[in-house]
């Protein structure tokens, strides 16, 4: 090449650097300086609405998931209840021990023989499942659904009226964990005819977190109604409480359920 040319090329060259200011583009390792690089650029808009779109699909799915059960009608009269009647259990509970202590004069003894009392019938749990299974359940759930509101109404009469004693406390604890010990098993078992089996887990989950909403609302709730109203009341809250149950039990369509068959007394039984 002429030093000509080549002078000419440089001249060239110094000139593009000058329009540049005087910065060169640095390019990746090994690629000559000015070449083209890539540049990131945000995702387009419509990507983005599709992206949000999915992501809102995938938290219906979700909840559609989560509270399967309760796009049963029977499910979620049965649901509505239970959130009444266990947060007047939890109550009754909490009035239950504070009566005992008021009439013993805080006494520990006391408040463990009721507590005992209330409890030792769910060892016969088994017994109340063999039940559930030879009778129509949604009619179990009334008969012990009804007694358990009559005992609590026994209990708030008796504190109303001033004439309760202690032995008649654990009388009635006793009978309401009697009462108890048929209802539990039944109760779980009849959450199978009103979702069908393949809802079974996610009834049984929405069980657990009713449950675990009444534990919390219910002995807050005892000690406003204590404080205000004394332990008689609330006593006979808990006894209303048992007409939700009740009255969704009622409103079920009994066409609706998956009605299991009895279980024939077998041989030995």
């Amino acid at each position: 090449m002429s030093k000509a040319n080549e002078s000419d090329r440089f001249a060239v060259h110094d000139h593009s650097h000058r329009r540049s200011g005087g910065t060169r583009l640095a390019g990746p390792r090994g690629a000559p300086d000015g070449a083209a690089q890539p540049v990131l650029t945000a995702p387009a808009p419509a990507g983005r609405r599709q992206a949000a779109g999915l992501r809102a699909a995938a938290r219906l799915l979700t909840a559609s998931r989560t509270f399967r059960s309760l796009g049963n009608r029977n499910y979620r009269l049965f649901a509505a209840g239970q959130v009444v009647s266990n947060t007047g259990s939890w109550m009754q509970r909490v009035a239950q021990d504070w009566l005992v202590l008021e009439l013993t004069h805080g006494s520990g003894t006391a408040l463990g023989i009721t507590t005992g009392l209330q409890f030792l019938p769910m060892l016969a749990s088994p017994w109340g499942g063999v039940i559930a299974d030879r009778y129509p359940k949604r009619a179990i759930l009334m008969v012990t659904q009804a007694l358990m509101g009559a005992l609590a109404a026994i209990l708030g009469i008796l504190a109303l009226t001033g004439a309760v004693r202690i032995w008649q406390v654990y009388l009635l604890a006793l009978a309401l964990g009697m009462v108890t010990a048929v209802d539990n098993p039944t109760r779980q078992a009849f959450a199978a005819e009103m979702v069908g089996k393949d809802a079974v887990p996610n009834a049984i989950a929405l069980n657990s977190a009713v449950f675990n909403l009444a534990r919390i609302l219910g002995p807050a709730v005892a000690g406003l109604v204590i404080s205000v109203a004394g332990t008689p009341v609330t006593f006979l809250i808990n006894a209303a409480s048992y007409g939700a149950v009740l009255a969704g039990l009622k409103l079920m369509r009994p066409a609706e359920l998956h009605a299991a068959e009895p279980v024939r007394r077998a041989r030995g039984q």
